[in-house]
């Protein structure tokens, strides 16, 4: 069996953005346009004109309206090493065969914890696209190195023209991607050897973030998130700094100290798959935030944290609250018998925005109702289960016994 993954259209975008301005194949730092790379065609099909740069050059990403495209997967069910051979299919053209592009695709992972980038496959080929009509490149590849990917990674993908022979400046190149119809224009895709499941909708336990003190203490505050929703809508204001930032913790007020919320102690379980987060969030004065979350499992006392998975759509909230919904993902892991989760949640740039200073963002949650002000919740996979701490023996009496004479 074989995988063939799909990239979309900005119609189709990804609910993961890494939320910053990672450099460029040309060492540039831009900002990204991150859309869906999915098991099935979109039927959104894009086509980009781009501008050629004076070569040699380390490659020109495919751009939309105004940002490069960065495609991403959903979080990956299963581990899998990528390690056979990788076949892609893109559509190309270029305006003049003065131009001298040849057009390439590069793979990498995201792990789902960390959001560390590692390198699966880049192409460099030198065959030349067509000139004015769009024709197709197939071509494939064997990775130098297999990658071994967990369950909750994701894949990242870029296509680039590159040199030929050697690019020439003053002429554009462009590649179709999102037909719907195979073999056709715009068919473009990235087929990999191995088999790969991505994860399905959680439908677990759901637990809610609520102003309930929890019996953990750390130096956060520290509040309880379990199964029950909160008894009244609360907000968490955080302030914002001059971005591109790395993500801060949510605040309970402006300025003051940052909140984790603990479940209640657990019966032993199997962590893994992916987290339906909805958050519900608003912004002051477009400030370029967005809302990520982060998942850990702890001690009992709150010590000890490990991460689990951490992500976020990278999308921009309105002045007026609004949900936020995507999904976090991590490998398997065995949560002990009286262990808590920790869940923490950040601001952060928004996928296409600079944060900007002197501004807030806002956090709802403990609401009552569904689908209104403050509910925000996180969905599992599994089945979460309080272990009750076992009750002491009963005291038994023991009293002389006489014997008869």
């Amino acid at each position: 069996m074989v995988t063939k993954l799909f990239p979309h259209g900005p119609t189709l975008p990804s609910d993961y953005a890494t939320c910053n301005n990672d450099a460029n194949l040309r060492g540039t730092a831009v900002i990204w346009e991150p859309s869906s790379l999915g098991t099935t065609t979109g039927g959104d099909t894009v086509t980009d004109s781009v501008a050629t740069v004076a070569g040699a050059t380390a490659g020109v990403e495919v751009t939309g309206t105004t940002r490069p495209y960065v495609w991403y997967s959903a979080p990956l069910d299963a581990d899998v090493t990528i390690s056979g051979s990788i076949t892609w299919n893109i559509w190309a053209a270029e305006s003049s065969a003065s131009a001298n592009v040849a057009i390439n695709g590069r793979i990498e992972k995201i792990d789902g914890a960390t959001g560390v980038i590692t390198l699966i496959d880049a192409t460099a080929r030198t065959t030349e696209v067509a000139v004015t009509t769009r024709a197709v490149n197939n071509f494939s590849e064997t990775p130098a190195a297999g990658v071994a990917c967990k369950r909750g990674d994701r894949l990242r993908v870029r296509i680039y023209g590159d040199d030929s022979t050697t690019m020439a400046s003053g002429f554009t190149f462009n590649a179709r991607i999102g037909g719907a119809t195979p073999g056709s224009d715009g068919d473009t895709w990235v087929q990999l050897t191995e088999t790969l499941s991505f994860a399905a909708e959680p439908a677990g336990t759901t637990i809610y973030p609520t102003d309930d003190a929890s019996v953990v203490s750390t130096a956060s505050v520290d509040r309880e998130a379990w199964t029950s929703r909160g008894a009244g809508v609360q907000t968490d204001v955080t302030n914002t700094v001059t971005g591109w930032t790395a993500p801060i913790q949510v605040t309970d007020t402006a300025g003051g100290t940052v909140v984790d919320w603990f479940t209640r102690p657990l019966a032993a379980f199997t962590l893994g798959g992916a987290v339906r987060v909805n958050a519900r969030t608003s912004e002051t004065g477009s400030p370029g935030v967005s809302i990520r979350c982060e998942i850990a499992v702890t001690a009992g006392d709150g010590s000890g944290a490990v991460v689990w998975a951490y992500g976020g759509n990278g999308k921009e909230p309105s002045s007026t609250e609004a949900a936020q919904s995507f999904l976090i993902a991590g490998d398997d892991v065995a949560v002990s018998s009286g262990q808590r989760l920790r869940v923490r949640f950040y601001i952060d740039d928004a996928k296409s925005f600079a944060m900007i200073a002197a501004k807030t963002g806002t956090l709802f949650y403990a609401g009552t109702t569904p689908a209104a002000s403050g509910d925000t919740w996180l969905t599992f996979t599994q089945t979460l289960t309080e272990v009750l701490p076992t009750p002491p023996l009963p005291r038994r009496s023991i009293y002389p016994q006489v014997l008869p004479h």
